[in-house]
C-alpha cells in the first residue's frame, strides 16, 4: 500500500515537471540558447520551434528532407548542430513562452520554455575616486537563483570590492582598473546566465614617467613640441559633461618659480554654453588655438624656446573634484661665447645645458669636427662645458651635444661654428694701423711738451724784476 502511494507521488511530480516550462535566463541584447530535449535521438527527427503562450507562431523548423527553414521575421533565430534554438540578439518581446515539438514517425515530443530577464542597471560613468554601485536584477521565477560578480579581466578590481549585499556590489574610491566590462552571473538549476555592463571611469591618462626632452634649434627656429594630456578611456564628451564637468585648464610653472608655485594660466576649455578652447591673453608662452577632438586635451605645436622649461599642468575640474596631471619639460641648448662666428686663434667656450645643473644619471656626449684633437673629449664622460684656448679652421662645422640616460639618447642640440683664417693682408693692415696709432700718440705727446715749454718761457719773460742801487738813497727797494 505504501509503495503504491510513493509511486503515485513520483508520477504526479513527474507530470508536474513535464507541464512546467523550463526556466531560462537571458539579458536583453545578449545571446540565449534553448536546449532541445536530447532524449529524442532519432536521426530523422522533425524539429519545430514555436513562440507564444496563447497563439503559437512558428519560428524555425528542421525537416530531414528539406533542411532548416526560417519562418516569418525571425532572422535572429538559428539552429545549432544539435537543433537547439539560438537567439541573438535577444529583444524585449522575446521574454515569453517557447515550444519545441519533435516528431518521429507518429510520435510527438513537446517541451516548453519560459525566458526570464536578467539585467544590470546602466551606470553612464564614474569619476576617479568616487564610489561605483552596480545592481544585478534577476526576474522572479519558480526556481531559486544566486548571483556572483566578476570584475573586468586583467585588473586588480577584486581587491577593491568593499561591500556585497544580495545582487548589489559597491566599489569605493575607484581607480582606472574598475573601468571595463563587469559580469553578473546568475546560477539556477545547474544552469547559468550572464549579464554584462560596461563601466567607464573618468580619469586622465598617466603623465609621462620622465620629462619631455626637446632642444633649441638654430637651424630650425620654428621647431615645436606637443605636451600630452588625454582622457584615460574612450568616453564621449557628452557623458563627461553630464557628470558635472566645469572645465579643463592648462597652466605653466617656470622652473625658476617651481618652489614658489607661481603658475600661469595658458589655455582653458569652457563647456557652457558650448565647448570651446580659450587662449589666455598676455601669457609669457604663446599657445596655439585648437579644436576639441576625441579625448585629446594636449597642447599642440608649442614653440620651443628656453621659456618653456618647467612644469605644465592639465586639470579637469568637476563640481566637487579636480583631476590633474603634470608634465615636466626640459630644453637642451648649446651656446658659444663670444659667439658662433670666430677667427682662427680666438678663445671660445661651448656650453651644453638644460638651464640648471644636470642630475648624475644624465650624460653628455659631444660630436664635432676634429674632436680627437681636444684632450677633454678623449675619454668619457664628456664635460658639459668645453674651453678651447685657440680655435683652428679644422674646428669649423657642426657641433652636436647629445644627452643620454641609461644608454638611451634623450635629445640633442646643435651649433655651427664659423671659423675664418686670418690672412697676411689683415696682419699687415693691423700692423700699419697699430704703427699709425703709435705715431699719432707720440706726435700728440711731442706737441704737448713743446707747448708746455713755450708757456714756461713766456712766463719767465713777463716776470717782474727788482735791484739794489749803488748811489746812496733812502733805504728800500725801487723799481728800475
Amino acid at each position: 500500500m505504501m509503495l503504491g502511494w510513493i509511486l503515485i507521488s513520483l508520477l504526479l511530480q513527474f507530470l508536474k515537471a513535464q507541464g512546467s516550462p523550463m526556466v531560462i535566463y537571458a539579458q536583453e541584447g545578449g545571446t540565449v540558447t534553448l536546449p532541445r530535449d536530447k532524449t529524442v535521438t532519432a536521426e530523422n527527427v522533425y524539429v519545430n520551434w514555436y513562440y507564444g503562450s496563447e497563439v503559437k507562431a512558428e519560428v524555425i523548423s528542421r525537416n530531414p528532407q528539406r533542411g532548416i527553414q526560417k519562418v516569418g521575421t525571425w532572422t535572429r533565430a538559428s539552429l545549432l548542430p544539435d537543433f537547439s534554438l539560438k537567439i541573438s540578439p535577444v529583444q524585449d518581446s522575446d521574454f515569453e513562452i517557447f515550444h519545441c515539438e519533435q516528431h518521429v514517425l507518429k510520435d510527438t515530443y513537446t517541451k516548453t520554455y519560459k525566458l526570464y530577464r536578467v539585467s544590470i542597471l546602466k551606470v553612464p560613468a564614474v569619476i576617479f575616486g568616487d564610489t561605483l554601485s552596480l545592481n544585478c536584477e534577476a526576474e522572479s521565477s519558480s526556481v531559486p537563483t544566486t548571483v556572483t560578480w566578476s570584475p573586468p579581466k586583467n585588473s586588480e578590481c577584486e581587491r577593491e570590492i568593499t561591500s556585497y549585499s544580495g545582487n548589489t556590489i559597491s566599489v569605493k574610491d575607484v581607480s582606472r582598473c574598475a573601468g571595463g566590462v563587469w559580469t553578473c552571473e546568475v546560477k539556477y538549476e545547474k544552469k547559468k546566465a550572464e549579464a554584462t555592463t560596461s563601466v567607464s571611469v573618468i580619469d586622465l591618462a598617466p603623465s609621462p614617467p620622465d620629462p619631455i626632452y626637446t632642444y633649441v634649434s638654430y637651424s630650425y627656429p620654428n621647431s615645436t613640441v606637443d605636451i600630452p594630456c588625454s582622457l584615460s578611456s574612450n568616453i564621449p564628451w557628452a557623458v563627461v559633461t553630464d557628470c558635472g564637468l566645469q572645465g579643463v585648464s592648462w597652466s605653466f610653472t617656470p622652473r625658476s618659480d617651481q618652489n614658489q608655485q607661481l603658475a600661469e594660466s595658458l589655455l582653458s576649455l569652457s563647456v557652457h554654453p558650448k565647448t570651446t578652447w580659450n587662449i589666455t591673453m598676455g601669457a609669457q608662452i604663446t599657445v596655439q588655438g585648437r579644436e576639441l577632438k576625441d579625448q585629446d586635451l594636449s597642447i599642440h605645436k608649442l614653440p620651443v624656446s628656453e621659456k618653456i622649461r618647467g612644469e605644465f599642468t592639465c586639470s579637469l575640474k568637476f563640481m566637487n573634484k579636480i583631476l590633474s596631471r603634470k608634465v615636466q619639460v626640459e630644453v637642451l641648448q648649446v651656446y658659444s661665447s663670444p659667439g658662433s662666428s670666430l677667427s682662427e686663434g680666438q678663445r671660445v667656450n661651448l656650453t651644453c645645458t638644460l638651464g640648471h645643473p644636470m642630475t648624475s644619471d644624465l650624460e653628455v656626449k659631444w660630436k664635432c669636427p676634429s674632436c680627437s684633437t681636444l684632450p677633454s673629449l678623449s675619454s668619457s664622460p664628456h664635460p658639459a662645458s668645453l674651453s678651447i684656448p685657440e680655435v683652428r679652421v679644422e674646428n669649423r662645422g657642426k657641433w652636436r651635444c647629445e644627452l643620454w640616460k641609461n644608454e638611451k639618447m634623450l635629445t640633442s642640440a646643435e651649433l655651427f661654428l664659423k671659423i675664418e683664417k686670418v690672412s697676411m693682408d689683415i696682419w699687415l693692415w693691423v700692423a700699419i694701423s697699430s704703427g699709425a696709432v703709435v705715431f699719432i700718440l707720440l706726435l700728440v705727446i711731442v706737441i704737448i711738451v713743446i707747448r708746455r715749454h713755450k708757456q714756461m718761457i713766456m712766463y719767465r719773460r713777463h716776470k717782474t724784476k727788482f735791484c739794489c742801487c749803488k748811489n746812496p738813497q733812502t733805504k728800500g727797494f725801487y723799481k728800475t
